[in-house]
């Protein structure tokens, strides 16, 4: 019954591609909380219309007009009613997004539109992130990793395109709850050019994060 789910599903987002573009008047039935945020954020749907206790396959619309498989079991509708969520990441396309949310059974479709703008402190998959990637003299670098202890402190340093390190650390950065890091850095007006990498450890962990960015 889940495969035929499954490839029922599939068939639909083939199906049902809508186009991205401004969004619109929300419906009374729908709505995304919250409508526009930076990778990271975690958007929740509601969203309403269907037949009481029918499986509702959703799916999401790509601002380049691709589709990302979210739901690929679906849920029924309690009430009529479906509610998920989904946390955007780092690398993720700029712009307007779409849920799309079919009743298996009615047929109903729903489309919600929501928007995912730059910046934000998203981690990528390896847990490292870099706001802004590339930057020159006088840019503000923020630096995010996680993976420590929750609590711990981390030592941080620079490593250079050449040369000795580069010591930074304040003695007074700790991981938060979640075993998450951030720190910043201003590039001074002498800065060397090329590739250069923060590396972070916790000082009980000993986990070490080594986050890569431009100079030019």
């Amino acid at each position: 019954m889940k495969r035929i789910f499954s490839l029922s599903m599939a068939l639909l987002m083939l199906l049902t591609v809508v186009t991205v573009g401004t969004p619109t008047v929300a419906a009374q039935d729908q709505s995304v909380e919250p409508s526009t945020g930076p990778a990271g954020t975690t958007f929740t749907f509601h969203i309403g219309g269907f037949d009481s206790g029918e499986r509702v396959a959703y799916w999401l619309n790509t601002p380049n007009r691709t589709v990302l498989a979210i739901g690929d079991r679906g849920m029924n509708a309690s009430g009529g009613k479906i509610s998920t969520s989904w946390t955007s990441r780092a690398g993720i396309p700029l712009g307007f997004w779409q849920l799309v949310a079919r009743g298996v059974d009615s047929g109903v479709q729903k489309v919600v539109t929501f928007e995912v703008t730059g910046g934000g402190s998203a981690l990528a998959p390896g847990g490292t992130n870099v706001v802004p990637p590339i930057g020159s003299a006088g840019s503000t670098f923020t630096f995010y990793a996680r993976g420590f202890t929750p609590d711990e402190r981390v030592g941080y340093w620079l490593n250079p395109p050449a040369g000795a390190v580069v010591t930074i650390d304040d003695q007074q950065h700790y991981a938060n709850s979640d075993g998450q890091f951030s720190a910043t850095w201003m590039a001074p007006a002498a800065v060397t050019p090329g590739t250069w990498q923060l590396v972070a450890q916790g000082t009980e962990s000993g986990v070490l994060q080594v986050i890569s960015f431009q100079i030019q």
